[in-house]
């Protein structure tokens, strides 16, 4: 056997032990879900010193790294990690990674719409650095743009499977213990054009440390659809840096329409990747997509000097991918 495919088979039995024992428990709450009400109400959090922060002990990465969810009816359930759980898949990740099994390992492919779009009948904190460079997308029901979609509480989120949409922490909870009720998705929308309709949402997921004490370096969600849009997705994995774009809803341009910036981004740590791409409110949780238009990373936060967003790195991508079998 090819010592790499040897090495990968080992490693991939370790991180499937780590989420058989605690990555992805989730258990059942008691206590129901604070709903915000309302369209167009996510705060987007600035910058802070989380942002900035480098390290954690293991202690708080298995907190931060733990996971709540709500669904639609407000029941709440969390999956608590442990210390022991999480070693045993970042020692997995590692060995992966030093035989260059990162970027091949850690990404799932992409697979178009099997669903045609209607007819169009319609009559059709984030910032802007310097002159706004963002471009309108006038046909949105193409490659790659049909699998962005907007958030009805006013952010950007894309399909990363046929029914489940990665976006920011900040969309479906304030940081502050409580979450947002206005998860339905419209893939593709175009202003008033809405293609394939807008799907009802079922549950959301993320991580303690955002949706508990507003950590930026974690700020990222799976909204979970009742039904699949249109069938397709995009291809999503691990950041390698490299020109990328940021395409989704921003809240200063004309209600429901798309728009996108791209540009070279750079990784200030091995959890936030930043870019001086153009962006404004209701464009978080906008997929950070490489050339190829796979998402390598989650648009979260902005200041005046420079915008930036969660880096999809490996652990991140191995914990997603566990929401989604737990959520299906």
């Amino acid at each position: 056997m090819n010592r790499k495919i040897a090495i990968a088979a080992i490693a991939g039995l370790c991180i499937s032990a780590a989420n058989a024992s605690n990555l992805n428990n989730f258990v059942k709450l008691d206590e129901k879900a604070a709903f915000i009400e309302g369209e167009n109400v996510v705060q987007v959090p600035s910058a802070s010193e989380y942002s900035l922060r480098q390290k954690y002990t293991a202690a708080e990465r298995a907190e931060a790294m733990s996971a709540v969810a709500v669904s639609a009816d407000g029941t709440q359930f969390t999956a608590e990690i442990s210390e022991e759980a999480l070693a045993l898949l970042e020692k997995a990740i590692q060995t992966m990674q030093a035989q260059g099994l990162d970027s091949s390992f850690f990404s799932a492919g992409a697979h178009s719409p099997t669903k045609a779009a209607a007819e169009d009948d319609s009559m059709s904190s984030s910032r802007v650095i310097g002159a706004d460079n963002r471009v309108r997308i006038t046909n949105t029901v193409v490659n790659p743009h049909y699998f962005n979609g907007r958030i009805d509480v006013g952010c950007t989120g894309t399909l990363i499977t046929k029914n489940h949409v990665l976006t920011a922490g900040h969309c479906v909870s304030n940081g502050a213990g409580s979450w947002y009720k206005s998860l339905n998705f419209t893939t593709a929308q175009n202003g008033s054009y809405k293609p394939w309709g807008t799907a009802t949402w079922k549950n959301s997921v993320t991580t303690s440390g955002w949706h508990n004490n507003g950590d930026t370096n974690y700020d990222y969600a799976v909204i979970v659809l009742n039904s699949a849009p249109h069938g397709g997705n995009s291809g999503w994995g691990v950041y390698s840096g490299g020109t990328h774009s940021v395409t989704g809803y921003p809240g200063d341009k004309p209600a429901g329409t798309m728009w996108t910036d791209s540009g070279s981004t750079y990784a200030i740590s091995d959890r936030r990747i930043c870019y001086t791409l153009d962006t404004s409110g209701g464009q978080s949780g906008s997929g950070i997509k490489d050339s190829n238009y796979y998402v390598r990373g989650i648009h979260t936060t902005g200041s005046t000097t420079q915008n930036c967003g969660t880096r999809m790195n490996s652990t991140i991508f191995n914990t997603i991918r566990g929401w989604i079998t737990q959520f299906p």
